[in-house]
């Protein structure tokens, strides 16, 4: 569990972000929920934003102040009540989608950081004004930039916990069975693991 940490980590550093920050978190499947493991040793004012009940009740005990449901709530209406009006300061796209970036340009407010990570090559949505009149920070986080040994470090004193990371596991033998169920895309999914008793 250590490479999808040093991810996570990556992404906090180049959104470098703050004890006072106000965070959204724009999805809570593997990726937002190491983030959100990562964002709570910096900061505590956290939001959780998916689109599966589970995953934001799971995100709700591991420490966000508030979680948006974006098929039944409005995103930016959400961020901008648990904000004070302002707007997230932080914004982490974790959910890499056609439409997240242009969402999260929407739901932060001025001044702020927005971290794209995901990896698509298709054209996205974005507005150039909602960056230039926020004055918004863009910034991409690229893997784990040599973060394997902050991840051990965090892992080693305690400071991170990562149970629960592993939503699954799957004896070594029952491989394909593995690769059916994440290709399922259950929602349940978080990172499944190999286990080795033969």
């Amino acid at each position: 569990m250590i490479e999808p940490t040093t991810i996570a980590i990556q992404s906090c550093t180049r959104a470098e972000l703050k004890k006072e920050d106000q965070l959204l978190i724009y999805g809570s499947g593997a990726l937002g929920s190491s983030i959100l493991k990562i964002a709570r040793l910096l900061c505590d004012h956290i939001i959780v934003a998916d689109v599966v009940d589970e995953k934001l009740k799971a995100a709700k005990s591991a420490g966000a102040a508030h979680t948006i449901h974006v098929l039944r709530e409005d995103l930016e209406e959400k961020v901008r009540e648990y904000t004070g009006g302002h707007g997230a300061t932080v914004s982490i796209d974790a959910v890499c989608g056609g439409d997240s970036l242009i969402r999260l340009l929407k739901a932060t407010g001025n001044a702020g950081r927005v971290i794209t990570m995901g990896f698509s090559t298709a054209p996205a949505e974005i507005n150039q004004f909602l960056i230039t009149s926020k004055e918004l920070d863009v910034r991409g986080s690229r893997l784990q930039n040599k973060m394997f040994g902050k991840a051990i470090e965090l892992i080693e004193e305690g400071t991170l916990d990562l149970t629960g990371s592993v939503s699954h596991t799957f004896p070594l033998i029952k491989a394909q069975d593995a690769f059916n169920f994440v290709d399922s895309r259950d929602p349940s999914i978080r990172k499944v693991a190999f286990t080795f008793d033969f």
